[in-house]
């Protein structure tokens, strides 16, 4: 039993996985001589590569272990082209290619995957919308959400109306029953993106106790697709993630994964109340460890990061600082901070490209807010970048940081305070009150234009 490729340009190219009924639910994969290496390999959570020895060039492949029932693939290293397959645990069955369109040409004695194929072929045949796609955004036009969905309508409604004619058919067991079901559920229309109805509609079709939706390349879109129906700040997103941890089961084997995604969410800039969030995920789902994935040296690394992250907590006053300005005069955070109705802290490199995005922006936006609310928002401004020459952030300051209520000033190599602010990745921003006091923290242009419209929605009410 074998794959078997002959590569050549007129002649057919032939392979043939077969995976034996083995008593034990082993699986052994044979590979017979090929000109060009083939690889077999499986789709894990967020497109993290499993299985370890995945290259198929004249050799066999094996494992004691019990198959995952999920979705693999084949990638020939000459054309990078994927040939995607489900697994069912203690199957059988064959796969053949022939000529050098090796997906057109492709054919499965398994049924389901003969079905799969014939499903990824129409996807190719819409590579023109998703090139179109790609092509607009490189121009630097913005989608949103309703928008990207009417650019692939056509697109969308044509998968969808195969999948809902193959379930039909499909084993309802299956795994391409699963991940069809799944991608419906993603393309499902929500006029609302925060309807909470909608929202818990979306989260029952999610099947968590499926061990393998773990091993398909669309749990993490699940995921993904949930959140957004949450609004951006920490307490409400985090209502979200308990339910979503509620529902997996150590047994499940997800858990890291599901925790390796939610952690970095909860950082998010664009999240207000992103650092108490950060406190809370970990002291709730790291330190206690419910599915006991973590090692000793990785609780202890959370615990300093909760010890880090909570200096810097909601309202408490910020540590000064006093820093040498681009003629050397000594500026004060505080003396500064008193003059305005708020401050922001700006942390930032001259040679960071995301800085030299997203600092101006930042400014833009707080100068439309002192317009509309009437109030001032000074601009403390660090140069978090030592070594940079003094040309360098001279020049950025020129055409990044023009708003006159602005002081400029640097951190010297080494600076102790770094860490007080944990400003050790740039751009890092914090908005201060005219008291010292930190009121929103590792903020992004959004988050800071969230901050203000909160804060005016607390004064109607």
């Amino acid at each position: 039993m074998g794959i078997g490729i002959f590569a050549c340009m007129k002649q057919l190219l032939a392979l043939l996985l077969f995976i034996p009924l083995f008593a034990q639910a082993q699986f052994k994969v044979t590979v017979s001589k090929s000109n060009a290496p083939v690889y077999f390999r499986g789709t894990l959570f967020d497109d993290k590569t499993y299985l370890a020895k995945d290259t198929l060039t004249g050799t066999v492949l094996s494992s004691t272990t019990p198959i995952k029932g999920g979705i693999y693939y084949l990638q020939f290293s000459s054309t990078k082209e994927r040939i995607y397959f489900t697994i069912e645990n203690k199957e059988q069955f064959s796969l053949t290619f022939s000529g050098t369109d090796v997906l057109a040409n492709a054919h499965s004695s398994d049924p389901k995957n003969e079905v799969f194929l014939n499903y990824q072929r129409l996807e190719k045949s819409y590579a023109q919308l998703d090139s179109s796609y790609q092509a607009e955004l490189s121009k630097g036009r913005k989608f949103k959400f309703a928008e990207k969905a009417a650019f692939f309508q056509s697109k969308t409604d044509a998968l969808v109306a195969f999948r809902n004619k193959q379930l039909e058919t499909l084993p309802t067991t299956s795994t391409l029953a699963l991940y069809f079901k799944a991608l419906n559920a993603l393309d499902e229309s929500v006029p609302n993106r925060l309807d909470t109805e909608a929202r818990d509609r979306f989260f029952s079709k999610i099947p968590f106790q499926d061990s393998r939706l773990l091993f398909t390349p669309i749990f993490r879109s699940l995921l993904v697709e949930y959140l957004s129906y949450y609004p951006l700040n920490a307490e409400s997103i985090q209502l979200g993630m308990e339910k979503v941890m509620s529902q997996i089961t150590c047994s499940y084997k997800s858990f890291p994964f599901v925790f390796d995604y939610f952690n970095s969410v909860i950082r998010n800039r664009n999240i207000s109340q992103n650092t108490e969030g950060t406190i809370w995920f970990l002291k709730n789902y790291g330190i206690t460890d419910p599915c006991e994935s973590f090692t000793d040296s990785q609780k202890k690394l959370f615990n300093e990061e909760i010890e880090k992250l909570s200096r810097l907590s909601a309202n408490q006053l910020s540590e000064n600082l006093i820093l040498k300005d681009t003629a050397g005069l000594e500026q004060n955070l505080h003396q500064f901070a008193a003059k305005n109705d708020y401050t922001l802290l700006l942390f930032y490199a001259p040679t960071c490209d995301h800085c030299q995005r997203e600092v101006p922006e930042m400014d833009s936006i707080a100068s439309q807010i002192e317009r509309i609310k009437n109030i001032t928002i000074g601009r403390f401004a660090i140069c978090n970048e030592p070594e940079v020459s003094r040309a360098i952030w001279v020049d950025f300051i020129k055409q990044y940081l023009v708003h006159s209520n602005t002081l400029h000033v640097e951190f010297p190599e080494n600076a102790p305070q770094r860490a007080a602010y944990d400003a050790f990745s740039n751009p890092t921003t914090y908005l201060i009150n005219r008291k010292g006091e930190i009121v929103a923290k590792k903020i992004s242009p959004t988050s800071l234009r969230k901050y203000f419209a909160e804060l005016q929605k607390e004064a109607i009410q």
